[in-house]
């Protein structure tokens, strides 16, 4: 029967550890970032640490309290694979494609080696 094999539930104050967030694979390549405007890299972060851009009134935005994205950034990343945008009258939404997300850890990643420190969200790294 299942109920044999199944976990009771975890302690209330018991802290369940988050697994490592890995930015790439051992073995893969970095992606060419060299050729991505500031823009474009600021969007492609902005994305990832908030799951997603949504657009609102015009203006294209990333995590809460985030700086506007501008629309021929999103425009660009879209044209390039990077993102895949939907939009609905003056509402919108963009995902990072395939290719967008292993840009998006590239940068990640590249950050955290140079500067020691992530750019990923508090929220990012404990969920």
């Amino acid at each position: 029967m299942l109920k044999d094999n199944v976990a009771g539930p975890a302690p209330l104050n018991e802290l369940i550890s988050p697994a490592p967030l890995l930015l790439l694979a051992p073995n893969e390549p970095p992606a060419p970032i060299a050729n991505l405007s500031p823009a474009q890299r600021n969007a492609l972060v902005a994305c990832i640490n908030a799951g997603g851009l949504y657009k609102q009134a015009g203006a294209w935005h990333g995590p809460f309290g985030g700086k506007p994205l501008a629309g021929v950034t999103i425009a660009n990343l879209a044209r390039d694979g990077m993102l895949t945008v939907s939009t609905n009258h003056r509402l919108g939404s963009a995902k990072l494609t395939g290719r967008g997300n292993w840009f998006a850890r590239t940068l990640l990643h590249d950050a955290e080696i140079s500067n020691g420190e992530s750019l990923l969200s508090e929220s990012e790294l404990v969920s």
